[in-house]
């Protein structure tokens, strides 16, 4: 009966995160992993896959303090039941690898080199999932200051989202977040027209698929602002400053992190013109 019960709930979570009720798949994940562990114990396999939804979650919800700790029990579960060259031990291991990219944890760059492995051999060397781990790893390898080595791997995932595409199993939303990445990676390595190549594609297909005000296409207009006035086209750049302020502040509010960074840059950008005093040199993201 208990066991029962735990299954209604991992179905609920499952309704509630198709439709982006992430905080309400939480709960009924919980619950789930609740009523199987009073059932089955701490260690059976049976609580490997509400503890990956829940880390899943928590990492929608940016509790990546939480989702580390859910996918960290899922792996040492996978390791006991599956070991350690499973597909699915490889993909928790992934899904953790992108958690540390987030907390700037220098488990992230072995963790999802650790990933990538398992899922060449497994999946083949088109597959989105493991586009996506490439993708992590790219911006892994950037937030440890390797720069070349993360452009390298992110224009390799960039050809293997396009094979993923003419096979009928790629998205474009996936393909623009890569170009995006790629983008903030050049502007790191001073490469502004590298930079602005890759945002102006980003900006492009987030536009389409997403609208003019989505936050994501706000954040790529941004970007593709600050790299516009150093490549010395500052009125261009402060009408798109003030585009992409305007898009994050209706969606996102004027206290989120993005919105008062573009007002900031916006605000630097006017008093650099001439005729104002200032400088660009806070400007950035």
């Amino acid at each position: 009966q208990t066991v029962m019960q735990a299954n209604v709930y991992h179905k609920l979570g499952a309704a509630h995160r198709a439709l982006g009720q992430h905080g309400q798949a939480l709960q009924c994940y919980q619950l789930c992993l609740e009523l199987r562990e009073t059932a089955l114990g701490h260690e059976d396999l049976q609580l490997i896959s509400p503890l990956n939804n829940l880390g899943a979650e928590a990492q929608q919800l940016l509790k990546y303090h939480e989702a580390r700790h859910f996918y960290l029990r899922a792996l040492a579960l996978e390791k006991k039941h599956l070991g350690a060259r499973h597909l699915t031990t490889a993909t928790t291991l992934g899904n953790l690898g992108a958690v540390y990219v987030q907390l700037k944890e220098p488990q992230a760059v072995p963790c999802l080199q650790g990933a990538l492995e398992v899922q060449k051999k497994e999946l083949g060397l088109c597959h989105p999932s493991m586009a996506s781990t490439m993708h992590n790893l790219g911006n892994a390898l950037a937030s440890t200051g390797q720069g070349t080595a993360a452009a390298e791997c992110l224009r390799e995932t960039l050809l293997v989202w396009r094979q993923a595409q003419d096979k009928g199993i790629g998205s474009p939303k996936d393909v623009a977040a890569t170009l995006h990445s790629l983008g903030n990676v050049y502007r790191g390595l001073v490469d502004a027209t590298s930079a602005q190549r890759c945002f102006s594609a980003a900006l492009q297909i987030r536009e389409a698929l997403l609208g003019a005000a989505h936050p994501h296409t706000a954040r790529t207009r941004h970007c593709l602002a600050l790299v516009g006035c150093s490549l010395g086209t500052p009125g261009e750049a402060l009408e798109e400053l003030n585009l992409a302020m305007d898009g994050l502040l209706q969606n996102l509010g004027s206290k989120h992190p993005w919105t008062l960074q573009a007002r900031l840059d916006a605000n630097t950008l006017m008093s650099s013109r001439p005729g104002s005093a200032g400088s660009q040199n806070s400007m950035g993201i």
